[in-house]
This record gives structure tokens, sequence and C-alpha cells, in this order.
């Protein structure tokens, strides 16, 4: 199990007491990213996840109104971006 330093559990006490905003432009954001996602040219691939990993990824989809294919898309699109980098 991975643990965190100093800095990260820092920052995560403070979402978990609410000390952050948000900018309010959530909405605006979602249906731009939908728009993108929406208008491009798509290829089926077929992948194996996890059921909780499944179940925790629609539940959060749900929370959001985006459904979890888009969210998946995102994720993929925003990684090869590198937007987004894993942490091993």
């Amino acid at each position: 199990m991975n643990t965190l330093d100093d800095y990260e559990a820092e920052l995560l006490k403070s979402v978990e007491n609410d000390e952050w905003e948000s900018r309010g432009e959530i909405d605006n954001r979602i249906k731009e990213l939908q728009s993108f996602v929406k208008n491009q040219k798509k290829r089926a691939i077929s992948i194996r996840l996890g059921e909780n990993d499944i179940y925790e990824l629609k539940k959060k989809a749900l929370e959001s109104g985006v459904p979890y294919q888009n969210i998946i898309q995102m994720l993929v699109h925003q990684f090869a971006a590198d937007k987004i980098k894993l942490s091993i």
C-alpha cells in the first residue's frame, strides 16, 4: 500500500475538510469535454477491467453526469496528451 508524503497528506486533509471550492465552471468544462469526445473519430477496442474499478467508475460517472465510457476516453486522451501522469 502506498503511503502519502507530508504534502499529499496535508492536501488530502484540506480536501476532506471541504477547504476547496469549485471555480464554478464545471458545467462548461463538462460540455467542452463531451463535445470533444463526441466529435473525435473513434475506433473500438477491447479492455478488461476489474469489477470494483468498473463499479467505482460507473458511480463517479453518475455523480458527474458523464457516461463512464466518455470518462475512460477522456482519461486515455489526457494521458496520451501528457496532461496527466501515472504515479507508480
